[in-house]
């Protein structure tokens, strides 16, 4: 049987699972597997154990299953776009402000020069 703070992690987890990334998806399926087996539980300990967290008022958890079939080569490949365009978006802006910072220096050595 789960902890509460196993359980309250696990639930987090399971919330990525709807994610509209697929890289997401895999890598919050990936975290739970790893949560589960590190306790030395299976799947069936987990679901079977009936282990429900409890809200107030009588609230019910609602946990849907999104997809069941996750490609992780494809979530994988998804999530290597995702960070060569977010490096291509930081190359380009370190570039603008290496150009601002060599702007400025030749503007300060120019004053200086005048200054002199």
């Amino acid at each position: 049987m789960l902890k509460p703070a196993a359980l309250t992690k696990l639930n987090r987890i399971a919330g990525m699972f709807g994610s509209s990334h697929a890289g997401e998806r895999a890598a919050a399926a990936l975290a739970a597997h790893r949560l589960v087996s590190g306790l030395g539980l299976s799947w069936w300990d987990v679901l079977s154990s009936g282990a429900r967290p409890r809200l107030p008022g009588g609230q019910k958890v609602v946990i849907r299953a999104h997809e069941i079939g996750i490609d992780h080569a494809d979530a994988a490949e998804s999530r290597m776009r995702q960070l060569k365009a977010e490096n291509a978006a930081l190359q380009r802006e370190v570039k603008v402000l290496r150009d601002r910072l060599n702007a400025r220096v030749a503007q300060e050595r120019k004053a200086r020069l005048q200054d002199d």
